[in-house]
Formats: C-alpha cells, structure tokens, sequence
C-alpha cells in the first residue's frame, strides 16, 4: 500500500515558534524542517526575470514546515506567473476531509477548486483545509477553503503585483503571509538540479486554533500549481512527482498511480514520543 497515515508522519519536525515576521525571503528559516524539494523540471515556464511579476514561468522549489503548540509555520520557494496562475496548498489536520475532491467546495474566489471534482489524494492523505494564492492583473489574492463546511474566504487581497513583496501581512483566519515572488533560480524547464539554490517565495504562519477549529496532533500539507481556471494542473507539485510533464485534466487525476507520496506530514512535538524517536525522516515509498 502506497499511502501513510498522519500517525506514522511522513516527516519529524523539532518544536518550533512562530516565524518571527514572515517575509517570503531566507527560506528555509530557523527552526524549520525540509519536507520536499522539487524533483521534476517545470512545465509551465521558467521565469529568469526576478521580478515580482514573475513573468513567463511558475515554479514551486521546496517546502518545509515546523508546529509550536499553537502554530502551524509553512514555507515554500518558489514564483507564480503574474497571470492568475494558482498555488493551491491543502491540509490535513482535523477529521473529515475529502481523499477524493468531491466538487462542492468553496475556495473564497470563483469556484475553480470544483474542478478537482474526482481528483484522488494519496491514500492515507485526506485534505480539509486549504489556501489558495493567485495574482494577475491589479488583483493579488490570498483565500481559504474549508473542504468541510464548504466555505471560503479571503486571508488577504491586494493590487496585484504593484503589492510585492508582502512582509507580514495579518490576515483572515489566523494566517499571517510574506511573499517574494521574485525567485528567477531553482528548477528550470529543463533541469531540478537547483530545486535547492531558490530561496524566495511564500511563508505562511498559520494559528492552528482559528484556521483548523482544532490544534491538530499531526497535519499533512501537499501543494501543487494550476492554471488560472484549476482545471490543468502543471507538473510543479511538492512532494514531487519524479518526473514528466504536466498533470492536466485534474478529474481523472489519481495520485496513488504515480510513484511516491504526494503528500508530507507534520506531527506535534506532542506527537514525537508515539513515533518512538525524533530523527524518524521518511523513506519515499516506491512502487
């Protein structure tokens, strides 16, 4: 069986506080795990550029995470094309989520999350909570979504890439962002060598209490990027798909076909005692 649960974490992170002031820059920061680094060229450009409009290319590098007893700290390298491109970024901390996206979802925007309708998670990965961030035009956006009451909000809304970088932006639902999206290193279209040379892109400090309703013991995290309307996903997911070329149409999509997880866990440091010892790191589980 290809999946884990949230009970044998996939990854061991130290306790750790809040990101002192979330700025999108120096990732990793300190006291923050690695949970993935990009394995696979992108396929939806390479943006060279280094600015905050990122233009040409979106990319997501790495991804690394740490949970204090209140919470839950996520930072992602990376660039989004300033063309409505979406990064999606889904949770699994609290009890019923969704292992197959059901389409009746909210995501605080125009619905583009329903277009996952029929995608399948990792077994043992069943997402209820999610940010979705976008920016095109004079519009940047930030949202939530709750795959459990089937609602969604704004975190943070801003004009466009005129607004970047964000340097500790308190938001809705307990979520406070730094973004730089100006990264113009990392993966290209042709190589994932430099996964690890990005060092820019999003920090999220998220309060477990406000965004979860909960403080969860464990969360699991899997992030992608999609086109504008959510229904094309690149091949820019974290954890890594190990090669190819875009995922596109997301209804038939089934992770559990493709090597590997596609998904990382963050335990507690309650949790580190259960696990029996805390360099536990998670061995990618081939087919």
């Amino acid at each position: 069986m290809k999946g884990i649960s949230l009970a044998t974490a996939a990854v061991v992170v130290c306790a750790g506080s809040a990101i002192a002031q979330p700025d999108g820059i120096g990732i990793p920061g300190a006291g923050m795990t690695q949970l993935a680094i990009q394995d696979t060229p992108t396929g939806f450009g390479n943006s060279t550029a280094g600015t905050q409009a990122s233009p040409g290319g979106s990319e997501v590098d790495g991804l690394w995470g740490s949970i204090s007893a209140t919470t839950l700290n996520v930072a992602i390298t990376g660039n989004l094309e300033g063309n409505f491109n979406k990064l999606w970024i889904f949770f699994d901390g609290v009890a019923g989520g969704e292992n197959v996206a059901l389409g009746d979802n909210v995501d605080g925007g125009f619905g583009e999350i329903n277009n996952f309708a029929g995608m399948t998670w990792d077994s043992g990965f069943t997402p209820d909570h999610g940010i979705r961030v976008e920016v095109g035009g004079s519009f940047l956006g930030i949202r939530q979504f709750d795959l459990i009451d089937n609602t969604g909000g704004d975190i943070w809304t801003a004009g466009g890439t005129a607004s970047l970088p964000l340097v500790n932006a308190a938001g809705g639902f307990g979520v406070t962002t730094g973004w730089d999206n100006a990264n113009a290193v990392g993966v290209s279209d042709v190589s994932a060598a430099g996964a690890l040379s990005a060092t820019t892109g999003w920090e999220f400090s998220i309060d477990l209490a406000t965004f979860f309703g909960a403080t969860p013991s464990a969360v699991g995290i899997a992030a992608f990027v999609s086109n504008g309307g959510g229904d094309f996903l690149s091949n820019q997911v974290l954890p890594g798909i190990g090669g190819g070329g875009n995922l596109a149409g997301p209804a038939t999509l089934d992770f559990n076909q493709i090597p590997g997880n596609q998904f990382a866990v963050i335990p507690t440091p309650g949790t580190l005692a259960l696990l029996g010892f805390a360099g536990l790191v998670t061995r990618r589980r081939r087919r």
